[in-house]
């Protein structure tokens, strides 16, 4: 489960990725930025899921049947510790991670660019 601190530790780590203090490896960050990708498409494929299972029915005319399938309805999204806001919070993390690799990858290719440049203006 996602939680705040998860949310602040990558919103600070893209931050830094952002002003330069953060280097990943490129060696290994395109299959991470992969990963993340194909990660957010399965988060954002069952949010969009869940809205099948919002709405339940089929419990018969018992007494508590209309109140067990909003209970059960508010599971997947609207109520207290949802499935909907759970999945939100592991997409936003996930596009937090995403953002870190890529700038920190695209600060480490222009540098690369730019002392590449450098160095054929010297030879």
């Amino acid at each position: 489960m996602v939680d705040n601190q998860d949310v602040t530790l990558w919103k600070f780590l893209s931050g830094e990725a952002q002003a330069g203090r953060l280097d990943l490896d490129p060696s290994v960050s395109q299959d991470c930025l992969t990963a993340c990708e194909n990660e957010l498409k399965v988060y954002r494929d069952a949010r969009t899921l869940l809205g099948n299972v919002a709405h339940v029915s089929g419990f018969g005319d018992f007494p508590a049947a209309d109140e067990l399938a909003k209970m059960l309805g508010a599971k997947a999204i609207g109520g207290e510790g949802d499935f909907d806001s759970a999945l939100a919070k592991h997409i936003e993390v996930l596009g937090l991670i995403r953002d870190t690799i890529k700038h920190s990858v695209e600060r480490l290719v222009d540098n690369d660019k730019s002392q590449a440049d450098q160095i054929a203006k010297l030879g």
